[in-house]
């Protein structure tokens, strides 16, 4: 199901019934002002196809801290830390006028990023990477040294790595373009290099190994909620490990020509790391068009937006 904004709900009986009572609050409210409050109940309304998806909570007077902070941590991984303050402001917001008793951590208590002055660089070190991969090695962690090569490698979201299959793994390798659906539907297809050939070809070996079919997903099980079973279990990964990777500092270990890197990372950011290696190779090869190659195979059309993956510093006049 889809709502009028284009929200995937797996849960669309949950989600509806959140939704009325969300909306109950939203029109007999007349706190702040109207345009606050819109945003508030937009930023609610994607907190209860949260909660329908991954908790099938019914009463959103019962939210507890235990599904606000999960949905925080959902949040850091593809949003602006402005974005994520004010999401969680309209969030309180309904919590309170809901008339719970639970009580919602407050933002110095759920390390969220720091707002910027300006874009700031998200992408990681070459070392973080190095050695997130072998903590996942050592842990036996198959699904997150996978999505770290289809996120760093291919640029891929971290729903859409829980989402490829093993067809079109295969159907990469006869075309010579792996063909991604991604956010809002919409479809690109990454020419491949020889080194994604050889990632394809590894995991295809591993798939045959792991006696998986043509329509089964490369990590996720198939059965009912696997994908989103499979996707929580990465940025739960990622929230428990982040420490044991994230190189100390990193805000002061910036390159000449970059802004300045973020304090912490996130799968997102694998994606900001793939766009900058792949711009330097453009520039080599199709200088003219670097910035559009980037831009499409992000699957943002937008070359205004592949600036924000950039991080290039403004040049002076």
């Amino acid at each position: 199901m889809s709502d009028s904004n284009n929200i995937t709900v797996l849960n669309p009986g949950l989600y509806k019934n959140l939704l009325a009572q969300v909306e109950a609050i939203y029109k007999h409210s007349n706190e702040l002002s109207f345009k606050t409050r819109a945003r508030y109940y937009e930023a609610t309304k994607r907190f209860c196809k949260f909660l329908a998806d991954n908790f099938r909570l019914q009463n959103f007077k019962n939210v507890e801290d235990r599904h606000f902070k999960a949905y925080v941590e959902h949040l850091k991984e593809n949003n602006a830390a402005a974005t994520i303050q004010s999401d969680l402001s309209g969030i309180r917001y309904f919590h309170r006028k809901s008339g719970s008793k639970n009580r919602l951590s407050k933002n110095d208590k759920l390390s969220l990023p720091k707002r910027a002055t300006g874009v700031k660089d998200h992408s990681w070190l070459k070392t973080e990477i190095d050695t997130m991969r072998q903590l996942a090695i050592g842990q036996g962690r198959q699904d997150v040294i996978i999505a770290i090569d289809f996120a760093h490698e291919f640029g891929l979201r971290l729903e859409e790595i829980c989402t490829l299959r093993i067809e079109y793994l295969m159907s990469a390798l006869k075309t010579g373009q792996l063909v991604i659906k991604g956010k809002g539907g919409q479809t690109r297809a990454i020419d491949l290099s020889a080194k994604q050939r050889s990632i394809i070809i590894k995991y295809l070996d591993y798939a045959r190994c792991s006696g998986r079919y043509p329509r089964d997903y490369l990590i996720s099980a198939s059965e009912k909620d696997g994908v989103k079973r499979e996707k929580r279990s990465l940025q739960n990964w990622m929230s428990y490990n982040r420490k044991s990777f994230i190189a100390e500092n990193r805000e002061d270990l910036y390159e000449d020509g970059k802004k300045k890197r973020t304090e912490t990372i996130s799968w997102h950011g694998l994606r900001h790391t793939y766009a900058q290696r792949t711009y330097a190779e453009a520039l080599q090869e199709r200088p003219r068009r670097a910035r559009k190659i980037v831009s499409e195979n992000l699957g943002h059309h937008r070359t205004e937006v592949t600036r924000i993956y950039l991080a290039d510093t403004p040049k002076k006049k």
